[in-house]
């Protein structure tokens, strides 16, 4: 699989393949129709090496019309797809590769603060005993029984995944996330029958049929869709129907508000990932993110004089 690195330049492709395949299949057309209107573009055939441009191409002409449409109707997404529950079980992003422990141990203090049960961790460090130093660093603040994730970003071979997931199992971590690359089928099912640990993936899939493909062949049980890569909402909606008809779990890569709506509208939406943000971020009540109430993907104000609600800041 090519992919295009991501910086301006890739913004630029994306920009032009919106401007140019994407935008004229839409204009004209009735912006109620989207969910036609999205498997209309979908179908249309691409080079392989365009196919993660046009996806995002796609997400973003389909995430706008969603928008347009619950701004119109002056609801939430989740309201006008059906609002499944009002919140979210959430977990907080708190420890890239670059902290040294201490910087870990402080981020992991604030997220409980906020009001996060749990959090994640990156792993994938040159050796084992570094990434149990930083599990054991988290762990010492957040207590034996909060949910502890770790995630790898395709870091490892296969029996790299084996060594480090059984450690990973050992310290009590919930999931080992992305451990080897991400199109390595026949290595995610051999880390699936032969770990103790949950394996989760999916970030880096294109579209709904390779995200099928992936579980069918692989048996991982907790699916990460990126809404972009898979072609927006309408996408993730096809999706998660199809997972829950699997009785499996799907979370959201990554936070902001599309994401946050669709796991408030579908079956089996297990967690929302976010980090600790820019402003742009929802509401954290006893460890769970509340569903927005902000019309189209907007997020949610707090209420006048409430004092429960913490904001990431």
């Amino acid at each position: 699989m090519i992919r295009v690195p991501r910086n301006e330049a890739s913004a630029k492709i994306v920009h032009a393949m919106v401007e140019n395949e994407v935008a004229p299949l839409f204009i004209g057309q009735d912006p109620s129709h989207v969910r036609e209107l999205h498997d209309r573009a979908v179908s249309r055939t691409v080079a392989p090496e365009s196919k993660e441009q046009f996806l995002f191409a796609i997400a973003a002409v389909d995430a706008a019309l969603w928008d347009l449409l619950g701004r119109a109707a002056g609801m939430p997404c989740h309201r006008l797809w059906g609002t499944q529950r009002d919140r979210v079980p959430a977990y907080a992003m708190v420890g890239w590769l670059n902290l040294n422990l201490d910087e870990i141990k402080a981020n992991c203090e604030r997220a409980l603060r906020l009001g996060f049960h749990n959090m994640k961790l990156k792993v994938g460090s040159s050796t084992l005993e570094a990434d149990v130093e930083r599990v054991t660093a988290a762990r010492a603040v957040l207590g034996k029984d909060a949910k502890l994730m770790v995630d790898a970003n395709e870091a490892h071979t296969v029996d790299e995944a084996l060594r480090r997931g059984r450690a990973f199992s050992e310290l009590g971590c919930f999931w080992f996330e992305e451990p080897i690359a991400a199109h390595d089928f026949d290595g995610y099912a051999e880390l699936v029958r032969r770990l103790p640990i949950p394996v989760a993936a999916g970030e880096n899939l294109l579209g709904f049929d390779e995200i099928k493909d992936f579980v069918t062949r692989t048996g991982v049980r907790i699916v990460q869709p990126e809404y972009r890569r898979v072609g927006g909402p309408t996408a993730m909606m096809q999706i998660a129907e199809w997972v829950a008809q699997r009785d499996l779990s799907w979370c959201s890569h990554g936070g902001g508000p599309v994401n946050l709506n669709l796991l408030c509208a579908l079956p089996n939406a297990a967690w929302f990932e976010t980090g600790f943000g820019d402003g742009r971020h929802p509401h954290v009540e006893q460890g769970h993110a509340l569903a927005p109430r902000g019309a189209g993907f907007a997020w949610e104000e707090p209420a006048p004089g409430s004092l429960s609600r913490s904001r990431l800041a």
